[in-house]
């Protein structure tokens, strides 16, 4: 522990220290988020292999969560609020929680409690904390308030069986710290089954989600699954378009940013015009090549007819999980692996079970290329726990594999990769109003990552680094 007390100069040199361990979350400003920012913390806590601190980290997490959503306003509620987690082995646990209202004003920390006048303050903080501090964000859109925790004992950090997971935007392994690379099991069998044949009595599950979602390209057989599903869970036809938006959001970013390479891996049944991967992908990167992959035949021949004229789109017929024939294939030759390839699981893990997700992930982790990202929107398990064993039951009475996952489960399963900014988001229903029954804060898990042996650094790092110092103020917050 440090012998003196802890200030400012304290907290900034902790989070940048190179053995610092960081992950985030983005959550919407509603009052459930609480619970769901509590359930973040107890699970990263856990993976770092310190559990002794959950208690502390969880009572100023949810005090700093409660503060920013009691001062959320109309404006700043769709911005939501970000939650980071930085754990300095053997000396600090920093809990930082970063909205987009910057009311109310932001104190001195010489006053303890200055934030207590409207909402329920921060006295468990003042308490509990060894310094705490409140700043406005560089970016200017709302502030931050920083809580530094003493830890109490040391440790070497993660075991071989913890990862270290997602790291804050612009943070990245030092050189002489070490990278965990856990191997992934390879699927249980090593046959190559058959692709399925076109079979319109039995349902699909891009046929279902097609019902679900008011399209005309399903058939009886997914009507009948379709609406015992919809009954379970009147939400789910916005659960699916607040995915397929963030994913679309998601494609016009990293195209924004650079990347003109999209591996869409089980793209489903394509959407009207400007609402696929390629239009999103075009908009900023008129020349981007998009290849879609789905195993399903009339996926396959939709996508060909829809694509018939449009020679920067490839469309191919394959099973994802066969990863070795997957990305041996004439259409993924095509991508040039001299430049980073953006590779796209949005919604399909969940239709995949463990040995055959790590087999995938680690497949793609060992063969991209520098500077590649890896974007999932995944179902969450635990935003509906009381209808989620209903949609599995349902889905397996048909035949059908469904595997929602927690976020410790899926932080699990993305284990050897770095989460980019803003962290791990909770894709929030917007606009959703609860029929038959409470509906979920949100439906599903996203976030974009790199794998930890391709980290580069990021272009402007070190000029936005240095921009940061000169700042002051908020130099701490780095997403």
């Amino acid at each position: 522990m440090n012998p003196h007390q802890i200030t400012r100069g304290d907290l900034l040199e902790a989070l940048a220290s190179p053995t610092a361990l960081s992950a985030c979350m983005t959550l919407p400003s509603r009052p459930e988020s609480v619970k769901t920012a509590r359930d973040f913390v107890a699970d990263q806590l856990a993976q770092w292999g310190r559990p002794d601190l959950e208690d502390s980290a969880t009572l100023v997490c949810s005090e700093l969560v409660t503060n920013a959503v009691t001062h959320t306003t109309p404006d700043s509620a769709a911005s939501g609020c970000t939650v980071a987690l930085t754990l300095i082995p053997g000396e600090a646990l920093i809990t930082q929680v970063a909205d987009p209202d910057p009311a109310p004003p932001i104190p001195k920390v010489t006053l303890a409690g200055a934030l207590a006048e409207d909402g329920r303050g921060l006295s468990i903080v003042t308490k509990l904390s060894a310094y705490w501090s409140a700043s406005p964000r560089p970016d200017g859109k709302g502030k931050v308030v920083s809580a530094y925790l003493l830890t109490s004992h040391d440790t070497a950090g993660p075991s071989e069986t913890v990862a270290v997971e997602p790291f804050l935007p612009d943070r990245t392994p030092s050189a002489d710290q070490p990278v965990q690379t856990p191997s992934a099991r390879t699927p249980a069998s090593e046959s190559e089954p058959e692709l399925p044949k076109l079979d319109l009595c039995t349902p699909s599950e891009a046929r279902v989600c097609d019902f679900i979602t008011g399209g005309t390209d399903n058939y009886s057989a997914d009507r009948a699954l379709g609406r015992p599903l919809l009954a379970a869970a009147p939400w789910l036809d916005r659960a699916a378009a607040s995915a397929r938006a963030h994913g679309q959001e998601t494609v016009a970013r990293l195209a924004a940013q650079g990347i003109t390479q999209f591996l869409d891996l089980g793209c489903g049944l394509p959407q009207r015009h400007g609402r696929n991967t390629h239009d999103a992908a075009q908009r900023h990167q008129p020349e981007a090549t998009v290849v879609y992959v789905d195993r399903d035949p009339m996926v396959q021949a939709h996508v060909r007819t829809w694509l018939a004229e449009t020679p920067r789109e490839l469309d191919l017929h394959a099973d994802i999980t066969r990863t070795a024939h997957l990305l041996d294939q004439p259409a993924i030759a095509r991508l040039d692996r001299a430049r980073p390839i953006a590779v796209l699981l949005h919604e399909v893990l969940p239709w995949i079970n463990d040995g055959k997700a790590e087999h995938l992930l680690e497949s793609l982790r060992n063969w991209l290329p520098a500077g590649s990202v890896l974007s999932v929107v995944h179902s969450a398990a635990d935003s509906h726990p009381e209808s989620t064993p209903v949609l599995v039951g349902l889905y397996r009475n048909a035949g059908i594999l469904y595997r929602p996952r927690s976020l410790k489960q899926l932080l699990a399963l993305v284990r050897s990769w770095d989460v980019d900014d803003p962290g791990i988001t909770a894709v929030p229903l917007g606009g959703l109003h609860a029929v038959g029954g409470r509906a979920p804060l949100y439906s599903s898990y996203a976030f974009v990552a790199r794998a930890q042996h391709l980290i580069v650094p990021r272009i402007g790092q070190d000029a936005a680094a240095g921009e940061a110092a000169v700042g002051g103020a908020g130099v701490e917050v780095t997403w």
